[in-house]
């Protein structure tokens, strides 16, 4: 899996805890960070350090500037060009280019300052002062700021004042990348980068979530039913509940040691029924995706997590396809060799089946059908729709009986009043 990667620039002194905090955090995140002073730096040893730093930035995804109130060391003296400057104009011109986005940050001590010197500013203009000691009274070097025209300066470029000014007289075209983000400590830097970045998934469960819609849709392409006519692709629903529908099994039938099925639909199902032979669902990411948070919801009133929609059909899918695992052997596909098309004529009415392993393979196909609908609905899911709990086949295709398996299974509540109870 390629790794989103962040490119930090920043004056290092100064910004060292807060670099060192900033990687660490986006490398649990899955995210690989270039930060020139660690030892895992690329550096280019056949030219400037400086040269380097700026071929890196071209690898990144992300830009991230943090500006203080130090200028740091100098690309170019003699121009005033800080190397942290350098960089960030370099990253601008790919930002341009649609090849990584910025993300600033300024420090509200320095940005606080910068609008109080500018309001400084403002005021010198209507003193009678010369020029030479309004800019040094406006450019005194304080514990916060120690080049304060450089900062300001630098501020100013970086939110694309100029540039924003000349589009609104319809001058130019608007910048990008401009925003600029005042912090106060380092909750108030990951709370941006949640909002603009991650928007609060993590990248473990985005890299879950990709590596369980490539297996749902490997599951669906099992469980879909093909027919060399017309190439067209079937669920098995349809057929499945359709033999139900007119070769009922009712609880009275069930001690019965034969059961009568019509030809016709026998033919239908049998048939069908040979693409269960070697049929093994594997799920890999199915049990990761469950035990992990991704599908649970925060519940505000009991301050804590529950179970989702969409995790309760994970669930299910992943009991179904147990079942199915359970089911699908050569024990209760016998029955379709004992009865294949062949032996049985459309027109000969009805054939008598033994009723315990017509039941076994109804209970097979009812899985089937349940592993190709609940997958679909998930997966559906993931791709952005609304989610929608398909209405399932239940676990005995005896009627009637699934109403007495239910009643006779303790719920919830009766599992909570065992618990309460010294028993």
């Amino acid at each position: 899996m390629k790794r989103p990667t962040f490119f930090i620039s920043s004056t290092i002194y100064d910004f060292r805890d807060l670099r060192s905090a900033l990687k660490f955090y986006l490398e649990e995140r899955g995210c690989k960070v270039l930060a020139s002073e660690f030892n895992d730096f690329h550096k280019a040893l056949d030219i400037h350090s400086y040269e380097a730093c700026l071929q890196s930035i071209h690898t990144a995804d992300y830009f991230i500037l943090f500006i203080g109130n130090r200028v740091g060391g100098w690309y170019d003296e003699q121009e005033r060009i800080s190397i942290t400057q350098r960089e960030y104009r370099e990253a601008y011109k790919l930002q341009v280019a649609g090849k990584l986005k910025i993300i600033n940050f300024v420090r509200s001590d320095i940005w606080q300052f910068r609008e109080t010197r500018q309001e400084l500013i403002t005021h010198l203009e209507s003193i009678p002062l010369n020029e030479n000691t309004k800019k040094s009274i406006s450019n005194y070097t304080t514990k916060i700021a120690g080049d304060a025209e450089f900062l300001s300066d630098f501020i100013k470029e970086v939110s694309r004042s100029s540039e924003t000014k000349l589009t609104v007289q319809g001058k130019g075209n608007a910048p990008s990348g401009n925003w600029i983000h005042v912090f106060h400590n380092f909750r108030d830097v990951v709370d941006v980068l949640h909002g603009q970045i991650f928007s609060t998934t993590p990248m473990e469960d985005m890299a879950i979530m990709r590596l369980l819609r490539r297996e749902l849709r490997k599951f669906i392409s099992q469980s879909l039913v093909k027919f060399k006519t017309g190439g067209e692709v079937y669920s098995p629903r349809l057929y499945i509940e359709r033999f139900h529908k007119e070769n009922p099994i009712t609880m009275d039938m069930k001690t019965e040691s034969f059961t009568p099925v019509f030809t016709k639909y026998w033919r239908q199902i049998s048939t069908l029924s040979f693409n269960l032979i070697a049929l093994q669902f594997q799920p890999i990411v199915l049990p990761r995706a469950i035990s992990s948070p991704i599908f649970l919801d925060f519940d505000f009133a009991t301050n804590s997590y529950k179970e989702s929609r969409v995790y309760e059909a994970l669930l299910r899918l992943q009991e179904e396809m147990y079942k199915f695992t359970a089911s699908n052997t050569p024990t209760n596909l016998s029955v379709l060799f004992k009865h294949s098309p062949r032996t049985h004529p459309v027109d000969s009415g009805t054939i008598q089946i033994e009723t315990l392993e017509l039941v076994s393979l109804l209970h097979l196909l009812d899985r089937w059908s349940n592993i190709l609908d609940l997958t679909a609905s998930i997966l559906r899911y993931l791709d952005g729709k609304k989610f929608q709990m398909p209405k399932l086949r239940p676990d005995s295709p005896i009627q009637g009986m699934q109403e007495m398996i239910e009643g006779e299974r303790p719920n919830d509540q009766d599992v909570d009043m065992y618990l309460a109870t010294d028993n």
